[in-house]
């Protein structure tokens, strides 16, 4: 079968589909027939050495991905060939079929198209974790989305809407803002968006952060008394690992809080990374259910951005590193 294979850190020029053994379920496990991969940020730190939680090399590339089960193991009871699922991992994604144990497997919605099913699980369970598991948000209460024409952020709008808050999003260009506007929240660029909601008097109840760095600090002064800032990434930071000083800065630019700023004015600062979490299925999947019954109640959709061909793999890093896409980024196995 067809996968895009990481042996070593490379450019995203060097990525390349390869030929693999397709694998077969053991006892306890699916396979799955792939129908599109989800690109995540992740990927690309995870190409460049510089995610922590990537697997050990070499491995199939791809955090998400949406398929059909195509073959069962003989002790699988819970999944049967034809269901629909999403799959979340540290690898595999990249590929025309992976195998999951049933354990681990989520059902997709049953509305949405391939394109969406593989689109929305990382970005709407990572807004929806954050928003109502760790923030605990509150109808009438206020939201600033960092990176809100991303993926995630275009979720998180959603689900703060449906949910009664007010929300705020930035976006770096003004096509981006648009589309910001377009899902209902006010936006911001990262130059003034302090600025500006200390003009309108209003300090945001949670802020889902997403960048690091300035932005950041920026943000955690403007939380209200009970705001809580949940860290689901800090896209702004680039590292070159063989760099000392580029180093030093990354670890400046890193979201923290001490413990006399949390205290001052009683704000929370948490952070959420699912890959961590997918041991825990008993805690997860009751969350993922509630959300499926938000998404179907409110007919909620992913923003997909583009797809393209798994063999210009190496394009679809590359677009989403340089900040182009809004909303989310797939791979299609078959091309």
């Amino acid at each position: 079968m067809k996968a895009v294979v990481l042996e070593k850190s490379v450019s995203s020029q060097d990525l390349t589909v390869t030929e693999v053994d397709q694998p077969q379920p053991e006892d306890d496990e699916v396979l799955i027939k792939v129908k599109y991969s989800g690109v995540n940020y992740a990927d690309i730190l995870s190409r460049k050495g510089l995610y922590s939680w990537a697997g050990k090399r070499p491995y199939i590339m791809g955090l998400e991905a949406a398929g059909e089960v195509v073959e069962t193991g003989k002790n699988v009871s819970d999944v049967e060939i034809g269901d629909r699922l999403v799959y979340g991992g540290q690898s595999g994604g990249y590929a025309e079929y992976l195998t999951v144990n049933q354990e681990y497997v989520l059902p997709a919605p049953e509305n949405y198209t391939w394109e969406e099913c593989a689109g929305f699980g990382v970005t709407f369970f990572t807004a929806w974790v954050a928003m109502h598991e760790m923030a605990r948000v509150r109808p009438g209460e206020t939201m600033l989305v960092h990176s809100a024409a991303g993926g995630v952020g275009t979720a998180a709008i959603q689900l703060g809407r449906v949910h009664g808050m007010q929300v705020f999003g930035t976006a770096s260009q003004p096509h981006k803002r648009a589309k910001v506007e377009e899902l209902g929240a006010t936006a911001f660029s990262y130059d003034d968006f302090d600025t500006r909601l200390n003009e309108m008097e209003i300090r945001p109840d949670m802020v889902l952060e997403t960048v690091g760095g300035d932005v950041y600090r920026r943000s955690f002064d403007l939380l209200a008394p009970m705001g809580r800032t949940v860290l689901v990434g800090a896209s702004s930071i680039k590292v070159n690992k063989w760099n000392p000083l580029s180093l030093y800065r990354a670890y400046k630019a890193l979201p923290s809080a001490r413990m006399s700023q949390v205290l001052r004015r009683s704000r929370g600062f948490m952070g959420v990374h699912l890959g961590y979490m997918l041991k825990k299925p008993d805690i997860l999947k009751p969350s993922w259910e509630r959300m499926l019954e938000v998404i179907a109640e409110h007919d909620l959709h992913p923003e997909i951005d583009r797809v393209f061909p798994m063999s210009k793999v190496g394009e679809a890093h590359d677009w989403i590193d340089n900040r182009h896409n809004i909303g989310k980024v797939l791979l299609d196995p078959t091309e």
